[in-house]
């Protein structure tokens, strides 16, 4: 069985990867599309999160995708031989929703802004300056989880744990979410954002999702509020939210997820517009679920995976299997994000 890592976090774990799959599968990895070009001519398994068209069209033998996260919306679907599977993994919730916590910490103690006024030897505090803010704990405040799955799930307890009121909607409200104050669907999601402090995104994109968070959405969130997105750049409308924050018409925000990525590389500019120039944006590479132990799991995952292909055992997390004798795509979501 010929397997193709390209998953950057897989490629730092092969070793402990090809360890957990056993015998049976010969792995390579690379660490760009120029060193892997030609070899899925004869993979079995590609592990990656994209996969063009055109790159698809070069794995004839192709029987699984394995994404190494939950997104899988860089993966050409509609593209792969018939038969093929594609599934990904989780266990990213716990991480995403500690750096929600840490956002809403720094934007509402405005972290960023005395750092920076401190290295230039202005004292912003009010003890040395009349002009500095009084912060707030977030005990008492109210956060807005847009997406309640097990993203929103985990920053839901965290900030219970924190005395905070809890709003959440998702595509199918029901009961069983304790941590939860109030819970209501999509149709709802302009009162959530109406009556919440921070707004928190984890909707995966789809065609419904896409710019969910207009200029209409954004206009009603208060001005005190903020806004942190660790979905995908394309629930928020690039355009509308840059100008909420630069005429601050919201607090601010924490961007996990951008509207542009490298080509290749470690270098490009996330968005056509310059939020690098605002004092109220947290900007971070798209790293909120970036930790060891998340990396860790999923690449038992993915091993446990590949046995199962090796083995004729069935597959988990499945959610797309390319149709025998038609091009037409039949897709069975999971949900999530990351």
């Amino acid at each position: 069985m010929q397997v193709v890592v390209v998953d950057p976090m897989q490629v730092r774990l092969a070793g402990q990867l090809a360890a957990a799959i056993g015998p049976g599968a010969s792995l390579k990895c690379a660490r760009s599309t120029d060193d892997w070009h030609g070899w899925l001519t004869t993979a079995d398994v590609f592990v990656g999160s994209k996969l063009s068209a055109e790159l698809a069209a070069e794995a004839p033998a192709l029987r699984l995708v394995q994404v190494a996260g939950a997104g899988y919306d860089g993966i050409a679907l509609d593209s792969l031989v018939p038969g093929a599977v594609v599934a990904n993994t989780f266990h990213h919730g716990r991480a995403i929703a500690e750096y929600c916590l840490m956002s809403m910490l720094v934007l509402s103690r405005q972290l960023l802004v005395e750092d920076r006024a401190l290295r230039g030897g202005r004292w912003r505090s009010v003890f040395q300056d009349s002009d500095a803010p009084v912060h707030e704990t977030l005990a008492g405040k109210t956060v807005g989880i847009i997406g309640y799955g097990e993203i929103g799930g985990h920053v839901g307890r965290l900030c219970k744990a924190l005395g905070m009121r809890v709003l959440a909607t998702r595509r199918t409200p029901s009961s069983g979410a304790t941590e939860v104050d109030w819970l209501g669907g999509p149709q709802d999601t302009g009162e959530l954002v109406a009556g919440s402090d921070f707004v928190i995104v984890t909707v995966p994109v789809t065609a419904r999702t896409r710019n969910l968070l207009d200029s209409n959405l954004l206009a009603r969130m208060k001005r005190s509020a903020f806004l942190i997105n660790v979905a995908r750049g394309a629930v928020v409308d690039e355009s509308a939210l840059y100008g909420a924050l630069s005429e601050n018409r919201i607090a601010g925000a924490a961007i996990d997820v951008w509207w542009q990525y490298p080509a290749s590389g470690a270098h490009a500019q996330p968005s056509r517009f310059p939020f690098g120039e605002l004092p109220n944006v947290l900007m971070t590479p798209h790293t909120s679920g970036v930790t060891r132990d998340v990396f860790e799991r999923r690449m038992l995952d993915v091993a446990a995976n590949i046995r199962a292909l090796r083995d004729g055992d069935p597959l988990h997390n499945v959610v797309f299997r390319s149709p025998l004798g038609t091009t037409t795509p039949s897709t069975c979501t999971t949900g999530g994000v990351r």
